[in-house]
């Protein structure tokens, strides 16, 4: 089944390992904002993926940790396609951008089920390298796109 999904594919690549890391560190600060609730942990990582998204990697200061950490490891580079990270980035952008509106409306069942969903996705991109964006691309994007 996932073999025929259609991914955005560009010429640019970027390290997988890094790439990986930058969602994982995503992840550990939005579950912590799960659990405090505390909204400078939702705006970090939503401005951070508004960087990722407009493919402005090096201001993004998740992405900055994640590429000395992984540096400092030593790991070979695994170059990977950089579009499907861009719009996983632009999914994110929007799931954070929806549950900081509803945080600061005061909307907090409305951002536990939007900004838990997220999290969920990111753990499936960082820990098993699976992407539902693509999913989402291929099923929701492609077939308007491809018709033009």
């Amino acid at each position: 089944m996932f073999k025929n999904i259609i991914c955005p594919i560009s010429s640019e690549k970027v390290n997988s390992h890094v790439s990986r890391l930058t969602v994982f560190i995503q992840v550990v600060i939005l579950i912590y904002f799960l659990i405090t609730l505390q909204p400078i942990y939702l705006y970090l990582v939503t401005i951070d993926c508004a960087m990722r998204a407009i493919g402005k990697n090096r201001y993004s200061l998740l992405n900055n940790i994640a590429s000395y950490l992984i540096k400092l490891l030593g790991t070979t580079p695994k170059l990977t396609d950089k579009a499907p990270k861009v719009f996983a980035s632009r999914l994110g952008f929007i799931c954070g951008l929806a549950g900081s509106i509803c945080i600061a409306l005061n909307l907090s069942t409305a951002t536990i089920i939007i900004i838990g969903m997220w999290t969920a996705l990111a753990i499936l991109d960082s820990v098993f390298d699976f992407c539902v964006g693509c999913l989402i691309y291929n099923y929701l994007v492609f077939p308007f796109y491809n018709n033009k």
